[in-house]
């Protein structure tokens, strides 16, 4: 099982073994995602701890400049979110749009991440590309007012 494959299933026992066979920890594929990517966005914490105490970078995005922490945030892995805004890296890096991993919580209404990230550090005032901040994606999730 490759590294990649192996992040993706939680295979951590895998991962560990095949980083210390020297399968390099950055491995990508074509979309540009990493195993320590993967990991997280697939929910697997036991795997992204393997991962970053084998020196994954926290900070490397994927092709379109997405982050582990993004998507950790995307799917509302709070453990993992904890993990990863404790990497060296800005808590308000962006992606390719302009976005943040605040943005990504707060468009999907993941409550409990986007507050860690805002204690974190995180402005919720930036813009994306689009000229959107985090609390203007959030107010696209607000319910609608009914209709008199």
């Amino acid at each position: 099982m490759a590294p990649l494959a192996a992040s993706r299933e939680g295979e951590t026992d895998i991962v560990t073994g095949l980083v210390k066979a020297g399968t390099p920890v950055e491995a990508r594929d074509a979309r540009g995602f990493s195993p320590l990517i993967l990991a997280a966005y697939h929910g697997h914490t036991q795997t992204v701890k393997a991962l970053l105490a084998a020196g994954a970078d926290a900070c490397a995005g994927d092709n379109r400049g997405n982050t582990a922490l993004m998507g950790a945030a995307f799917k509302g892995y709070a453990d993992i979110v904890k993990l990863l805004a404790a990497q060296p890296c800005a808590v308000d890096q962006t992606n390719g749009l302009g976005q943040t991993a605040l943005m990504f919580a707060v468009l999907f209404g993941r409550d409990e991440v986007a507050d860690q990230l805002r204690h974190q550090g995180a402005s919720p005032a930036l813009r994306d590309a689009s000229g959107r901040s985090a609390e203007d994606w959030a107010r696209t999730q607000a319910p609608a007012a009914p209709v008199a």
